[in-house]
């Protein structure tokens, strides 16, 4: 965790509030440090009962973020 500079999350709806369902942690230098749910960790924003409104942050395009997540290497569940 102390290597994580910046988080590419991922929101989905459920019930009418957008929740984080996938992300990436990047270091300093853009590298993926690591990214989840995978089959053994379910997820640091995943697991913090926090949705949208809750986060600051940028906006990237959902291709961007299609290209750090296959680039990690995780399996979608």
């Amino acid at each position: 965790m102390h290597m994580v500079k910046k988080w590419l999350i991922e929101f989905v709806e459920e019930e009418g509030e957008l929740i984080p369902w996938r992300e990436i942690a990047l270091d300093f230098e853009g590298n993926i440090v690591f990214a989840g749910p995978d089959k053994m960790n379910y997820g640091f924003w995943l697991d913090a009962n926090m949705k949208y409104e809750n986060f600051t942050g940028e906006y990237i395009e959902k291709d961007e973020f299609e290209r750090f997540w296959k680039l990690s290497g995780v399996e979608s569940l």
